[in-house]
C-alpha cells in the first residue's frame, strides 16, 4: 500500500497517527496482560540503549552517505 504526500489535511493525518498508536496502546493499557517474561528488565534503560544506538548508526550513516560515497 503506498500513501501519498497529499493523503489529506493535517487534522486528518492526526487522527490518523492518533488511530494507529493511541487506541492500540489504550488498548493495552487497558488490558494490563501479566507479562512474566519481561520481569527483572528496566525497560527504561533498553529503550535509551535503543535510541542511542538508532542515534549512532544515523549519524554513521549520514557521515558515510556525505562524505565517502561518491
Amino acid at each position: 500500500m503506498k500513501i501519498r504526500k497529499d493523503s489529506g489535511c493535517k487534522i486528518c493525518n492526526i487522527i490518523r497517527w492518533y488511530l494507529m498508536i493511541g487506541v492500540p496502546l489504550l488498548v493495552f493499557m487497558w488490558a494490563q496482560p501479566d507479562l512474566e517474561y519481561l520481569r527483572g528488565y528496566v525497560l527504561t534503560n533498553i529503550l535509551a540503549v535503543a535510541i542511542s544506538t538508532c542515534l549512532i548508526c544515523l549519524v554513521a550513516w549520514k557521515y558515510y552517505n556525505e562524505y565517502w560515497r561518491k
